[in-house]
């Protein structure tokens, strides 16, 4: 589908993809707080994630349950199992079915056994809280679903789908319906493809988007590409003749990792080029690009300073 040209916090429903290990917390911790900041009430949901998010956000820990962690923003790190009990009586409606229907032993045991059952509960959580009202209002403006890495997160989202193949009346059918009307309508979901500029990163994004807009038909937004080193060595720039003049084998010995780190630096750079020259061709989505942070673990700072990387291209 064609991308929107709206802000990436501006929708009901913000779904961040990508292959695992470039960055799609960090981003969707940026984005929060974004969001935030702007006074939407953000949801923050996690699908039974290592609890990296808690030190990004400034909390101690952030459990299965949704608990407040900053002004208008909200986490959870959904644990399949509290996710499947919590969106059984969200489709029951009534706690007597729900004992009735998923505390019967046998059914339980049955239940376990169905394929993609857990995950369908967590996206079915996560789309309930997208148009949930409490005390005559929406709950939230914005969730927004840091979900599993790409294989993952593309059975996850073809669930509702083949659960109206499977199931196409009750109230399992009701959810999967309006699941797939929130995942259809670019008024309210957006996805991001979150990516870094490396040689299989790029390829899974590109697998990615093309399923994203072919097969799921999800709203597209932004392409990141995360973890960019700067250009400190501009061609015939006065530091990039000397590092070219520079012999190792002359240097003082604590000077010698200096100028090995400055010239992988501008190695890394110049293959990174590369990498976002193909993305542009081939990925047609709006990028937005940030920078490496090199520190041992991301804390509020950073992802302050992202966030504010992120608004400025917006």
């Amino acid at each position: 589908m064609k991308a929107q040209g709206k802000g990436p916090v501006d929708r009901r429903f913000v779904i961040v993809a990508g292959k695992g290990g470039v960055g799609r917390t960090t981003f969707a911790a940026a984005l929060a707080r974004i969001g935030a900041g702007q006074g939407r009430r953000v949801l923050l949901c996690q699908t039974r994630a290592k609890d990296r998010l808690a030190g990004m956000l400034g909390v101690a820990a952030i459990g299965d349950q949704i608990a407040p962690v900053a002004d208008n923003l909200w986490a959870v790190n959904m644990d399949p199992k509290a996710a499947l009990r919590e969106y059984g009586m969200m489709v029951m409606r009534f706690p007597a079915v729900y004992r009735a229907v998923f505390e019967n032993r046998p059914l339980r045991a049955f239940l376990r056994a169905v394929p993609g059952l857990y995950e369908f509960a967590m996206l079915g959580k996560a789309c309930f809280h997208a148009h949930e009202r409490k005390g005559g209002r929406d709950r939230f403006d914005t969730v927004i679903l840091d979900g599993p890495a790409t294989g993952h997160l593309l059975q996850m989202l073809r669930l509702p789908r083949a659960v109206l193949g499977a199931i196409p009346a009750g109230p399992l059918a009701r959810e999967a319906r309006a699941a797939e009307e929130l995942l259809h309508d670019p008024r309210r979901t957006v996805a991001h493809v979150v990516t870094l500029a490396e040689e299989m990163p790029v390829a899974e994004a590109l697998d990615l988007y093309r399923a994203l807009r072919d097969d799921l038909r999800i709203p597209l937004g932004r392409l990141v590409v995360n973890a960019l080193y700067a250009d400190r060595f501009l061609p015939g720039g006065a530091a990039a003749r000397v590092l070219d003049r520079i012999e190792r084998a002359e240097l003082a010995a604590n000077l010698r990792g200096a100028i090995d780190a400055a010239r992988l630096a501008r190695s890394r750079h110049a293959l990174q080029q590369r990498y976002l020259q193909r993305l542009s061709a081939e990925l047609p989505l709006p990028q937005v690009r940030l920078p490496a942070m090199f520190v041992p673990a991301l804390g509020q700072t950073e992802i302050l300073e992202l966030s504010f990387a992120i608004e400025a291209q917006i």
